[in-house]
């Protein structure tokens, strides 16, 4: 799938058939309407871009019917521009009142009410633009429903098909229907949208349209969950690449697809967060209704962003999946989980695990001069040695290597732990054993071996491990099934990364997908029941900072490159 197709999904497309819901929150704009002049028993309306007789019926708190029959070629449609005659006699049944504020207008407070500009001045003589004045309070008249088959509402700023249908308690296919310029337009502000069906309009209050109260409900094992996917698609500036960002999210719909297979019942909403260090366009999606629905959010890529989420998150209890950086929220905030951890964080489970697995082997450090990018590692683990009292030494990778390795090597079993992660490090330690000719020799280093893919055998022959968080077997058959299944879907192979983002996207849709499926909203205290096997990541989640904080993932694998050629991958964290 290229970033056109994903901009598609994007776009406001349903699919009822397997329950996933795609939208985006659409540039919004305002679609005015006029009322050229009136006369005593009609209305003449100018239609304005947008607008249908459904809108103008309910405008008028007139019928359908009644337009028609007074205009009979509307029947065939209208454009803009078109005149048509309005019959009046609205039945008034009462008046609110409202607080003129800053820079509102005749027509904004009008088209706020769904009402028309002589409507108000009707119910307020002598009220023209000049006198209408922040802070002056008018009154706002109140119309009978008239008798139709369907009702009319205008768009307001920062809602979404989703969160209308819920306000109405219509279904988004039956809207689509309704309304079917959508399709070409998208939503727009202002939009006077046809709601199909006997649904009651929204209760006014004393001055304006009162939004529905917006609660994050809890979904329990079997119900549908909505999870809410933000990521800056289409920012140029990333620090993550777009294709990277697409990929992620391919890798994600496998996993969907893959447990709605399995009974999960789940609506997904994509949403483009903007640029990464310009956060107003996230903070306009994260106060739509749609969002506010949520069971689960995952996305933010920059410092900014994924502080907006996590504010959100702390306000709102929906949960949130931080799936490449870190927050300090994370301290405080019971709902929100960091997908990754840099492995200098890891450095402490490392040494324990090296001490228990190696603390009968000769260990053998070798320093490189002006290359040691490992040297915190090695200096954490040197101090973990000398703690538990076991011996090691240190020698220099130079010329003498070979002299110097021969030298402190000893009988029985011995690791050697280059103090660099670099190729050229690796390419010539592994010359040199092979000069040995030792069978007892085995190699301990580092994650960005595994991109080297062109010393795999050698690694193998010696009996080599690493530490990591990532780690894929290409071999394995789970894996390849989905490198298919990817191939299949979106007719293209995956990026050659380290990490390769198709399988993060996937791993984190596995484990996700199946808390929410096996035990609902309130997954969290079910964590350590979790039976899933991730194919790249591991995935370990602790809780930090008692009950009041969020949850960390510390999973870390050691992969065991065997002599017989098999890889043995060990999740150290569990």
């Amino acid at each position: 799938m290229n970033l056109k197709k994903v901009f598609l999904l994007m776009f406001i497309l349903t699919a009822s058939s397997t329950g996933i819901f795609f939208t985006n929150a659409a540039t919004l704009h305002t679609a005015p309407f006029s009322v050229e002049s009136t006369y005593d028993d009609i209305i003449i309306h100018t239609v304005a871009k947008g607008e249908t007789v459904y809108s103008i019926a309910a405008m008028y708190n007139t019928t359908v019917q009644q337009i028609y029959a007074m205009n009979p070629g509307a029947e065939k449609g209208i454009k803009a521009g078109d005149k048509l005659r309005i019959p009046k006699g609205k039945a008034i049944s009462g008046y609110s009142n409202h607080l003129i504020e800053a820079k509102e207008t005749l027509y904004s407070v009008a088209r706020m009410y769904n009402i028309s500009v002589d409507d108000i001045k009707d119910a307020n003589p002598g009220l023209n633009e000049s006198l209408f004045k922040t802070g002056k309070t008018i009154k706002i008249p109140k119309f009978e429903p008239a008798t139709n088959i369907s009702t009319a509402y205008s768009v307001q700023k920062g809602e979404t098909l989703y969160s209308i249908s819920k306000k109405y308690n219509v279904s988004v296919e039956s809207l689509l229907a309704a309304n079917p310029s959508i399709k070409d337009t998208g939503l727009r502000e202002g939009m006077a949208l046809n709601i199909p069906g006997k649904a009651s309009s929204p209760a006014y209050d004393n001055r304006r349209p009162v939004e529905p109260e917006i609660t994050t409900e809890s979904a329990s094992k079997g119900e549908t969950v909505r999870i809410g996917i933000f990521f800056s698609f289409t920012d140029t500036g990333s620090s993550i690449q777009k294709d990277k960002l697409a990929e992620y999210y391919e890798g994600f719909l496998l996993a969907l697809r893959d447990l709605k297979a399995k009974g999960l019942n789940a609506e997904i909403y994509t949403f483009d967060a903007g640029p990464e260090k310009n956060t107003k366009r996230l903070e306009s999606l994260l106060g739509t209704n749609e969002v506010k629905s949520l069971n689960l959010m995952i996305g933010g890529v920059s410092k900014q962003q994924i502080e907006t989420m996590s504010k959100f998150s702390k306000k709102t209890g929906i949960k949130y999946v931080i799936p490449f950086g870190s927050t300090s929220s994370i301290e405080s905030d019971p709902d929100l989980f960091q997908m990754t951890t840099s492995h200098s964080n890891l450095y402490p489970e490392i040494v324990s695990a090296f001490v228990k697995k190696f603390g009968d082997y000769n260990v053998v450090f070798i320093s490189e001069t002006g290359s040691n990018d490992k040297a915190d590692f090695v200096a954490e683990l040197k101090k973990g040695l000398s703690k538990s009292n076991i011996q090691y030494k240190t020698i220099t990778g130079s010329e003498n290597l070979l002299e110097n390795m021969n030298a402190n090597l000893r009988s029985g079993r011995n690791i050697l732990v280059p103090a660099s992660s670099s190729e050229t490090t690796l390419r010539k330690v592994l010359a040199t054993i092979e000069l040995l000719g030792s069978s007892s020799v085995s190699l301990f280093g580092y994650p960005e071996w595994q991109a080297y893919t062109q010393h795999a055998e050698a690694l193998h022959k010696f009996d080599s491990y690493i530490y990591s968080i990532f780690f894929l077997d290409e071999q394995q058959k789970e894996v390849q099934d989905v490198a298919n299944q990817y191939k299949s879907w979106y007719g293209k192979n995956m990026i050659n990364s380290f990490p390769k983002w198709g399988y993060l996207g996937y791993d984190s849709g596995l484990f996700f997908l199946t808390a929410l499926k096996q035990y609902g909203s309130g997954f969290e205290s079910d964590l350590t029941k979790m039976k899933v096997q991730p194919l790249q990541s591991a995935v370990n989640f602790e809780r930090v900072n008692g009950k009041g904080g969020g949850y960390i993932n510390n999973g870390l694998y050691f992969v065991h490159y065997k002599t017989n050629s098999v890889i043995e991958k060990v999740d150290i964290s569990k």
